[in-house]
Parts: C-alpha cells; sequence; structure tokens
C-alpha cells in the first residue's frame, strides 16, 4: 500500500510537470498563429479593395502560388488537412500516427496561406491539433511511454482550444466530451492544467480580453423562453443540412481526378466570393462582431446565412488545412438574428437583440458537433456571459434533439469514420504507438453491462481491465465481480482495437 502511494504521488507530479510544459507549448503555438491570422484579414481587405486588371491578375497569380504550396504540404503531412480534430482522435485511439513536425509546419503555412486567400476556415481546429502535434514532440522528447504521449497529445489539444478562444474551461470540457467521450482523471487533470497554463500565456501575448467584444446585459426573461426553443428547432435544423453539405462538397471533390481542377475550383469560388462579399472571406470573426453591434435587414441576414454556409462547407469539404468553429458560430448567429427579425421587436424583445445572437452561437454548435456541455461553456467564456445558462441550456438541447430526431451524425465522428475508409490512413505503426495501451471508462447507468459478472461479458475483443475504481476504493477485479453504474474501468488491450472498444462501452441499453 505504501508503494502504491509514492507510485500515485510521482504521477500526479510528473502529470504537473508534463502539462505545464505541454500548456506552454500549445499556447505559444496557438497564439502565434492567432495573431498571424489576425493579420492575414488587413491584407485580404487590400486584396479584395479594388476590382482592377492588375489586383485581379495579381490576385489570380497569388492563388496559383498559393495551391501549389498547400498541394505540396498535404502530399508532405496528409493527417495536416481540414480541422484536425478528428486526427486527434484518431491518434489517441491509436488508429492514426500523425508525423508531428511535418504536420505544425503543414498547419501553420496552409491554414495562413488560406486564410489570406479568404477560405471560409477558423482558426480552432488547426490550434487544436497543433497543440496535440507540439505535445507529442515534447512527449518523444521526454521519452515518455506511449499511452502517457497520448494523454499529453490531449492536453496539448485542449489548450491548444482555450488559448485560440481563451476559454480554458471549454478546453477541458471538450477532452472529456469530443476527443475521449468519457470522464477520467488522466484525461481531466492534464487537460485542465495545460488548457489554464495555455490561456494565461495567450492573456499576457494578447491581452485580457475575451473572444467577442459582446455580452449579455440582462438575461431573457423567464415568460420568454420560447424564443430558446424557436431559436433551437432553427440552428438544429441548419446544422444538419450544415453537417450533409461537408459530405456532399467533400464527396464533390473527391470524383475530381486531377488535383489541379481541385484548386482552379475553390480558388475560383474564393475569388467570387471575395470580390463579391469580401465580409464572408476568413473565419468570420469580424461579421459576427458586426452582427451583434446593428440589427440588419432580414435579407441581408439571409444572404449571410446561404454564403457562409454553402461557402464554408465547400472550402472544408477541399481537405485544405483550416477549422469550421467560428464559421459555424457565424452562421448561428445569422439564425438568432433571423429569429429576432422575425419575432424579436413584434414580442417586445428589442433589448435582448444580443441574447438572440449568442443562443443561436450555442445552437448550432450543439447540432453540428453534438457536444452540448461544450456547446455551453464556449460561448459563456467567449462571450464572457454566464447570466443567461437557462437560456442557452434550452437552446442546446432542442437543438441537439432536433439533429438526433433527423438522425444525421455529429460532424467530427462523420469526418472520423470518412477518414477510417480512406486505406493511407488506416495504417497504425504500432513499433512506434506500442502494442498495448490503457484507457479508462466509466460505466453509464444505462449502460448494456451494468449488473453483469466479468465473466459474462462478451467484449468486442481481448482485453484485460487492471483494475475497477469504486465510491474512492480501487481493486483489482475478478471474473465474479459485478459491474455498478459510476464504476470507472482501468482497460488494456491492444492499440488497433480501442475503436470497437470505445464503441462497446458507448453502447446502451
Amino acid at each position: 500500500m505504501r508503494d502504491n502511494f509514492f507510485k500515485k504521488q510521482k504521477l500526479i507530479i510528473v502529470i504537473l510537470f508534463e502539462s505545464i510544459v505541454v500548456g506552454i507549448v500549445a499556447g505559444l503555438f496557438s497564439v502565434f498563429y492567432r495573431y498571424i491570422i489576425s493579420q492575414m484579414g488587413i491584407f485580404r481587405g487590400t486584396l479584395y479593395a479594388n476590382f482592377e486588371f492588375k489586383t485581379v491578375l495579381t490576385l489570380i497569380f497569388l492563388a496559383a502560388i498559393i495551391s501549389l504550396i498547400i498541394h505540396y504540404l498535404l502530399k508532405l503531412a496528409p493527417l495536416s488537412g481540414g480541422s484536425g480534430i478528428p486526427q486527434i482522435r484518431g491518434e489517441i485511439l491509436g488508429k492514426f500516427d500523425m508525423n508531428a513536425t511535418p504536420t505544425l509546419i503543414s498547419k501553420i503555412i496552409g491554414g495562413v496561406l488560406g486564410n489570406l486567400m479568404g477560405f471560409s476556415l477558423g482558426r480552432e481546429g488547426p490550434s487544436i491539433q497543433m497543440g496535440g502535434a507540439g505535445a507529442k514532440i515534447i512527449g518523444k522528447i521526454m521519452k515518455r511511454p506511449p499511452d502517457e504521449i497520448k494523454y499529453m497529445i490531449t492536453a496539448g489539444a485542449s489548450a491548444g482550444l482555450a488559448a485560440a478562444f481563451n476559454a480554458p474551461m471549454a478546453g477541458c470540457i471538450f477532452a472529456m466530451e469530443e476527443l475521449h467521450k468519457s470522464f477520467s482523471k488522466f484525461v481531466l487533470l492534464p487537460a485542465l492544467i495545460a488548457s489554464i497554463i495555455a490561456n494565461y500565456i495567450s492573456f499576457v501575448l494578447m491581452g485580457y480580453d475575451t473572444s467577442f467584444s459582446f455580452a449579455v446585459k440582462d438575461s431573457l426573461p423567464i415568460k420568454h423562453m420560447w424564443v430558446a426553443i424557436l431559436i433551437g428547432i432553427f440552428t438544429g435544423i441548419i446544422g444538419v443540412i450544415f453537417n450533409k453539405l461537408i459530405v456532399k462538397s467533400q464527396d464533390f471533390f473527391k470524383k475530381l481526378k486531377k488535383p489541379i481542377w481541385k484548386y482552379i475550383i475553390l480558388m475560383l469560388v474564393t475569388i467570387i466570393v471575395g470580390y463579391s462579399f469580401v465580409e464572408m472571406t476568413g473565419g468570420g470573426h469580424g461579421l459576427l462582431e458586426e452582427l451583434a453591434k446593428e440589427e440588419f435587414p432580414l435579407k441581408y441576414l439571409l444572404l449571410i446565412l446561404i454564403i457562409k454556409l454553402l461557402f464554408t462547407t465547400f472550402c472544408y469539404g477541399s481537405g485544405v488545412q483550416g477549422g469550421i468553429f467560428l464559421p459555424v458560430l457565424v452562421i448561428g448567429g445569422a439564425c438568432g438574428a433571423m429569429v429576432f427579425s422575425l419575432v424579436g421587436a413584434k414580442a417586445g424583445l428589442e433589448f435582448y437583440y444580443v441574447n438572440f445572437i449568442i443562443l443561436g452561437m450555442s445552437g448550432i454548435l450543439a447540432s453540428v458537433v453534438r457536444s452540448p456541455i461544450l456547446s455551453i461553456i464556449l460561448v459563456s467564456e467567449m462571450t464572457s456571459t454566464f447570466e443567461h445558462l437557462l437560456g442557452l441550456s434550452i437552446v442546446v438541447l432542442v437543438a441537439y434533439y432536433v439533429a438526433e430526431v433527423l438522425k444525421v451524425d455529429p460532424i467530427y465522428e462523420t469526418l472520423f469514420e470518412r477518414q477510417l475508409k480512406d486505406k493511407n490512413l488506416l495504417e497504425t505503426p504500432e513499433r512506434e504507438l506500442g502494442d498495448y495501451s490503457v484507457f479508462e471508462y466509466g460505466v453509464n447507468p444505462v449502460s448494456n453491462i451494468v449488473g453483469k459478472r466479468l465473466s459474462e461479458i462478451d467484449f468486442p475483443r481481448h482485453l484485460i481491465i487492471i483494475s475497477v475504481e469504486r465510491d474512492n476504493y480501487e481493486f483489482v477485479p475478478i471474473a465474479n465481480d459485478v459491474i455498478k453504474s459510476g464504476d470507472k474501468l482501468l482497460v488494456l488491450a491492444k492499440s488497433e482495437y480501442f475503436l470497437e472498444i470505445d464503441k462497446f462501452f458507448s453502447k446502451e441499453l
């Protein structure tokens, strides 16, 4: 017992040290990327300022150079395309093996150039993958075991999100709700420590301001909570359309046999959008700020919704480096503003215009990503709005269930499954990842293994239950031990089996 106590104490100290280092590295990469992206937004404005022969010719030449660079970057690091969130989850489950250094280079350069061009993609996905890649490099340098590196990658990804949006709690929740989909102290502690450190780095280098300057002054009156339900239904439907359009867009680009056609079409559409509606280019941070500052006509809001929806899914489907969180939040803000335009004034809610914007942001995120707690906390931290958690909770739950009823999978689950079908990404070099990994799973009350003896459970693969933690007491189980709700199981199995095992423990009655 005394030896186990000292081992646990040593592990806690090791986790603390590693998480601090990971938080610093992830924070620096995320802040650097955030700053460069902001500068690219300024340069982009000058690119599309004048529609003249010389400027158009310059833009076409620039588009050709950027296309060539992005193409070779994606060949150098195939796992650097898109947001990077499915790739991080695949890395944790032992399905992908990210070549960290090339991925970092590709993500930074490709994301910056794409933003300069005007792709409707955000910074959060790249920040998450850069944080995870940086953590993997640190883990290799420190010669940590494979299992420990995976937890470091989780912490790095969480820290990347925290620094990207000044949202440390959201970064921590992201690790549990989106990456691991379970609560574990091995996930919680590193993610929380790294997120706080990364957020501190962001505050020191970029200032103490929240991601958005707008916030709720007063919470929506209880008698008007029907507004949250209405916005939840609307954003739930739009989120489903968004997810379907991304899949359609990916299928479209996959049909193009030669890569050159992909870049010609992508750049042509981007230039047209840039000259027609320059405010629709980039992630959309400035556009969302403008939406919150003043009320726009319903027709213009509808235009924002349609163009941002189509242009974002089109850009993401091409496979270039960039995320979807920020563009999705813009779409959600437009949804909220549209609902306000239709019913706000008639219901005497002119004073609560910003509430509609923020409710729309949370609703669309819940519909697209299907992570309700993350949707509430992330938007609350980004807008420094904690006064109307009831309204946020209602809109998130409604949007979540609308998406579930319409039977469309969460976007990152869909993207992850589609990547697994790509033969080039299915290979798992076990020599580097290690033959075996350890994961911790919490047993839900409605899990199909509750009440069963270990000997009665038909696991999908051979695995070993190392320990069971119950009521703060940890023991090594035997075959006749019965699994109970709330148990935490420490599972040892081959890395290549954990996708199946992960799905098994997620099953319900």
